[in-house]
């Protein structure tokens, strides 16, 4: 097959993956302004328990063989990832499962930003820093990349 490859499929190939990641990006961006809104709606200690699982959520993602299979959930034959799982949740009107699922979510998104190249990627790892701080989440965890100390 690499015999017949094309001149143009290489630049072709990283066009595609490039519109694909501002896609990826853009669509966290969106999610993020209702994850901010919905954290920080919290009373003081729903956001204080948030913290704490945030954190736990960075530690179980840096521990995870895959990372990028971290909280993805299959049913009936649907395999659902793990950043959709954290947004369906974060819209719950049950309290706990939205903290949980605001904690999967940004936890996620930390994680995935985190060594991001990538100026769209790059602001939203500065964005959402900025919530994990009014949050209070720095702890060793976030300061050790995530990994227990």
């Amino acid at each position: 097959m690499s015999e017949h490859r094309k001149p143009g499929d290489n630049y072709l190939r990283r066009l595609v993956t490039r519109v694909t990641a501002m896609n990826r990006t853009a669509r966290l961006r969106r999610q993020l302004a209702d994850i901010e809104r919905r954290s920080l709606e919290l009373p003081r200690s729903y956001r204080e328990q948030l913290a704490e699982l945030i954190g736990r959520e960075c530690d179980g993602i840096a521990q995870s063989e895959d990372p990028s299979q971290y909280g993805m959930q299959t049913e009936a034959g649907i395999t659902t990832s793990g950043l959709d799982v954290g947004f369906d949740r974060a819209k719950s009107d049950n309290v706990q499962v939205r903290i949980r699922g605001l904690a999967l979510w940004l936890a996620l998104v930390y994680h995935e930003t985190h060594d991001a190249t990538a100026t769209e990627s790059v602001e939203l790892h500065r964005q959402v820093l900025r919530i994990m701080r009014e949050l209070k989440v720095f702890s060793s965890r976030l300061e050790t990349g995530g990994r227990s100390a």
